[in-house]
């Protein structure tokens, strides 16, 4: 290698990029189960504050961390992780470039934003139509990264 030269790592194989979604999508709906365990938890169990009654978004998040239950608090840190490997998955997805992962990794984000946003909503109102949009969000993103599992097959070495 000459002086003017620099290292490049060679382009991860198709394989090598498929066995990425596939596992980040199989961590997801991992993770997806535990956080639905935890929201039943939560909804049955847990004594939120009243003073997160009328709690925007934002500051919803941050009581649920910082002021709630343990269990609340540990459904709200998975929630984050979920958003954040949801849109680490869109981006391998569209790096690998089929149309059909690309889809069903957005729909996977998008449910998984629809539980995020409406389990802040509950905190801050407790509203029952809340609580069962984060279970079907639950139920729409472990649905869409299974499909990934079972039709992105392993490309061969």
């Amino acid at each position: 290698m000459s002086q003017t030269e620099s290292p490049v790592a060679p382009p991860a194989s198709l394989a090598s990029r498929i066995r990425a979604v596939r596992g980040a999508s199989f961590g997801m709906v991992s993770m997806l189960l535990v956080e639905y365990g935890l929201g039943l938890w939560v909804n049955i169990y847990a004594n939120l504050p009243s003073s997160d009654r009328g709690a925007n978004v934002a500051s919803g998040f941050g009581r649920a961390v910082a002021d709630g239950p343990v269990g609340l608090a540990l459904h709200a840190l998975l929630g984050v992780a979920l958003l954040v490997t949801g849109i680490m998955l869109v981006v391998r997805a569209a790096q690998l470039g089929r149309r059909s992962v690309i889809v069903w990794t957005s729909v996977g984000l998008l449910a998984v934003l629809s539980a995020a946003l409406n389990g802040a909503r509950f905190v801050g109102d407790r509203a029952h139509d809340a609580s069962l949009v984060m279970g079907l969000g639950a139920g729409v993103a472990i649905l869409a990264y299974t499909v990934i599992l079972f039709t992105l097959t392993p490309a061969p070495e």
